[in-house]
């Protein structure tokens, strides 16, 4: 498949290429698709990621739009450099599920089972409808490029992008955003590991990072207060709990209904 994966960084982070690069293939090596790390004027050293170099580091969403202008394909598979596969790649799965939302003709397809997903049984794709919180997410996800530059804004920070392209611009066009549903995070085809916050080293991510013998090509980034590291923590089992309470509720009524 002629997707290309844009791994969208910057110069400030080229300390976190190698460990990226290194969990990336040694956990995906049979990926199909071409390989392109977004920077500014470095390139990292590997045969296999080629440059895609934007040049002076304006703002995220700007440098993100230039990088799209130079790749001619119809579809993107977009990545940050931050969260590097942590176990190995389900690629058959992988690639079943991006030849499904392109039969749908999905605008976008979040790959990891993230929030919000989607609510629904039986089926290996849901739409995330409009107004639903984060229904545009910077995580790793398929993109169809018209739609991804009708979200973009030049200007705008990652954050921004979430919040203003994901919540505005997003409900105001026709495009389908699909995610994955709640079910199959028990065995999801690809799993990340979350790093960097905020510039910060999250403390799941050191852990990780030591188990693989990588901590020290970030030696120089300081570590997430305990604060935040409790406050991503905490964020990330409220929205969980919150959408599988969802999720069982609309089982048991329609379950309830169907009795009835």
């Amino acid at each position: 498949m002629n997707i290309p994966i844009l791994v969208v960084s910057c110069d400030a982070y080229s300390d976190v290429w190698h460990p990226f690069f290194h969990c990336f293939f040694k956990n995906w090596q049979d990926c199909p698709f071409p390989i392109y790390l977004v920077s500014n004027t470095l390139t990292y050293p590997d045969s296999r990621v080629s440059p895609l170099l934007v040049g002076q580091d304006i703002d995220y969403s700007s440098n993100l739009i230039k990088a799209l202008s130079m790749i001619p394909q119809e579809w993107v598979i977009f990545w940050i450099d931050d969260r590097p596969p942590a176990k190995t790649v389900d690629t058959s799965r992988l690639i079943k599920l991006i030849e499904l939302a392109q039969a749908k003709d999905a605008g976008y397809l979040r790959l990891l089972p993230r929030n919000p997903p989607a609510l629904i049984d039986n089926e290996e794709i849901g739409e995330v409808p409009k107004g639903s919180r984060y229904r545009v997410s910077m995580t790793v996800a398929l993109w169809k490029k018209s739609t991804f530059l009708k979200v973009l804004k030049a200007g705008e920070s990652a954050w921004d992008l979430e919040k203003r392209g994901g919540v505005q611009r997003a409900n105001k066009i026709d495009d389908k955003f699909y995610s994955l549903p709640i079910s199959i995070r028990a065995n999801p085809p690809l799993v990340d590991v979350h790093i960097i916050s905020k510039g910060r080293l999250i403390r799941r991510g050191v852990e990780y990072l030591k188990k693989e013998g990588l901590i020290k090509y970030l030696e120089n980034r300081l570590v997430t207060s305990f604060a935040r590291n409790l406050y991503i923590e905490s964020y990330d089992i409220f929205w969980n709990f919150y959408y599988y309470l969802i999720w069982y509720k609309k089982k048991y009524m329609n379950k309830f209904t169907i009795n009835k």
